[in-house]
């Protein structure tokens, strides 16, 4: 019940329905607790396809779940949709946010920030997701549809991706496993550390390109993982870039 009015709730945030829409499918559900809302799409003839998560100095999870039509978030966020594209900013300052400066001891107060909140958000595991990754934390969890991740100084975790995948990291750690079967992916790594495991049944080949950095791959023979249908290309610069076929 809560799950489905929060979905209505971040259909009239991102402008999906009115305002007068969302009120009357809430009180809908409220007459009948087992009806689930129809999904709306924000713009006449236009369908999302993606979802888009930006994180910034704060812990952001993203998990699929079927039975989410698109998007749906919890926590400290904005959401809205540009063409296509849900997407949902992680906001841990509050509207009222003030800055407080106290002397002799230079103390900082800053009321409505909300740095430990984390910001969840469920999406539907097939459309695509994009992420961007900025001095925070974020989990990936149980998205089949491709999965683009750019993290600048922080760490970003990707468990159960089933499509191609597009991971940068500048500055931080990424630590993703799944399955690549077919498609274009890559990696790229300019100073950090990346751990990706390959489920055993990928059908992929593996190009790896380094600077001054390293790229370990373990349990593919001559870098190819199946009939090497698809391809994972890593690009490594100044970091370790380790891949093993599990």
């Amino acid at each position: 019940m809560k799950d489905l009015q929060r979905e209505i709730l971040n259909q009239v945030a991102s402008g999906a329905i009115t305002a007068e829409e969302g009120a009357a499918r809430i009180e809908a559900l409220e007459a009948a607790p087992g009806a689930s809302p129809p999904p709306t799409p924000s713009q006449p003839g236009v369908e999302l396809k993606q979802v888009r998560v930006v994180s910034r100095f704060g812990n952001a999870a993203v998990i699929g779940d079927p039975s989410v039509a698109y998007a749906v978030a919890d926590g400290p966020h904005k959401a809205r949709q540009d063409g296509d594209t849900m997407v949902i900013e992680q906001s841990p300052l509050a509207d009222d946010t003030t800055f407080e400066f106290n002397r002799p001891y230079a103390r900082v107060s800053i009321p409505g920030f909300d740095f430990h909140r984390k910001l969840v958000v469920r999406m539907n595991p097939e459309l695509a997701l994009r992420t961007t990754v900025q001095a925070g934390n974020l989990s990936i969890e149980g998205v089949r549809g491709p999965v683009t991740s750019d993290v600048q100084a922080g760490n970003c975790t990707v468990y159960g991706f089933a499509g191609p995948i597009d991971l940068a990291v500048t500055a931080g750690n990424l630590e993703a496993s799944g399955r690549l079967d077919g498609g274009r992916s890559s990696i790229r790594c300019q100073m950090g550390e990346v751990k990706l495991t390959l489920d055993r049944t990928s059908n992929v080949r593996i190009l790896a390109h380094t600077t001054l950095g390293k790229v370990a791959v373990d349990g593919a023979k001559d870098q190819i993982v199946g009939a090497g249908a698809g391809t994972l290309e890593i690009n490594c610069t100044m970091g370790d870039v380790a891949v093993v076929v599990a």
